[in-house]
């Protein structure tokens, strides 16, 4: 839904796209016109509805285009990059009841074209919720929460998600997984809700 007016009246943008529920929504920080979904719901128990991937409106919502990861099936948080608008960050979780899917930390670095699994220093095997955040004053510094069979936890990474580093095991009830923040002025200030 969409609103020009601070919220007095709202317009549905995105009803014949295929997908009725979305997991996240994020502006652009160095172009509003852009905007940027990721479709299935995000916070899930006995039920929940899927999602037909990243879409992006680069004209504030009138129309919107597939940018793939069909398969991912929920995606919980999108992160763009404030210093390039094509260097963008995706945390999808695949099928939620059974294996499959594109699950996992997704980077472009060409506005969408194409997504490359971001895999340095992360859990391998089977990777469930991934919640994502970059600091605002150093966006370098990402943290990701991730639920996962083996080594779930809280990872750091400081050079732009290239590589992560495990830094303990905090996951708060990850079926109502929470989004980590970072404190904008202290990197090792995290909140993990």
């Amino acid at each position: 839904w969409k609103t020009l007016n601070n919220g007095t009246t709202f317009e549905p943008v995105f009803d014949s796209y295929g997908a009725y529920s979305i997991g996240c929504v994020v502006m652009d920080p160095s172009n509003p016109n852009t905007v940027w979904i990721g479709t299935g719901e995000n916070n899930h128990q006995r039920a929940l509805g899927y999602g037909n991937g990243v879409w992006k409106s680069e004209d504030y919502g009138k129309s919107w285009k597939c940018m793939g990861l069909k398969e991912s099936r929920q995606i919980g948080r999108i992160v763009v990059d404030p210093r390039c608008s094509d260097v963008v960050f995706v945390a999808a979780e695949g099928s939620v009841w059974g294996p499959g899917g594109e699950r996992g930390l997704y980077k472009t670095t060409d506005g969408g074209k194409t997504w490359k699994k971001i895999t340095k220093g992360l859990p391998e095997g089977v990777i469930g919720r991934i919640g994502l955040d970059r600091m605002v004053t150093k966006p370098d510094v990402m943290i990701a929460t991730v639920e996962a069979e083996k080594e779930r936890g809280v990872y750091k990474s400081t050079d732009g998600g290239e590589s992560w580093t495990f830094l303990n095991a905090l996951i708060p009830r990850p079926f109502y997984f929470s989004t980590p923040r970072i404190d904008p002025v202290d990197e090792n200030r995290v909140y993990v809700p």
